[in-house]
């Protein structure tokens, strides 16, 4: 494998990394049983990507990145809005999925601009399968979201 695309898969997993420490951290102030059991799932969800990058660029190889999914997918535009990320301990589930979303979102467009990046070689579509999976990975949040909403409604 070619240095530029260890450090390219380096730097996802540094940013799955820094994923998992942000819901660490927004799972310590949430208190709410639900969030907190949400919050746990998508932890173990980053670990999970960060152990596949990393276990990639121990062996040399891509071929094993990003056959998380066998998800259709759908985007159901949720987490689209402007608003802030302003961490408090009274986030509720809602609040909390939308900065889940909104950060998934981040890493499949991360993963996005690295498939291109590397467009026409192994690690573009491993880039690429990366990105189906973080995108089925947010799917799944908003399908969260969508429910506890129609739930409230």
């Amino acid at each position: 494998m070619e240095a530029t695309v260890v450090e390219a898969l380096k730097e996802a997993a540094q940013k799955e990394q820094l994923t998992y420490d942000f819901y660490g951290k927004l799972l310590s102030l949430v208190s709410e049983l639900s969030s907190k059991a949400i919050i746990k799932e998508l932890m173990e969800t980053k670990q999970r990507f960060k152990k596949d990058i990393e276990d990639s660029i121990m062996c040399g190889c891509l071929d094993k990145l990003g056959l998380d999914s066998t998800c259709k997918l759908r985007d159901l535009g949720i987490g689209k809005t402007g608003h802030s990320e302003v961490v408090t301990a009274d986030l509720n589930v809602q609040e909390l999925l939308l900065i889940a979303i909104r950060h998934e979102d981040g890493s499949m467009k991360f993963y996005e601009s690295m498939a291109e990046k590397f467009t026409g070689t192994e690690a573009g579509e491993a880039f690429q399968r990366l990105a189906y999976d973080v995108a089925c990975h947010k799917k799944d949040i908003q399908y969260v979201y969508d429910d506890i909403v129609n739930l409230e409604n």
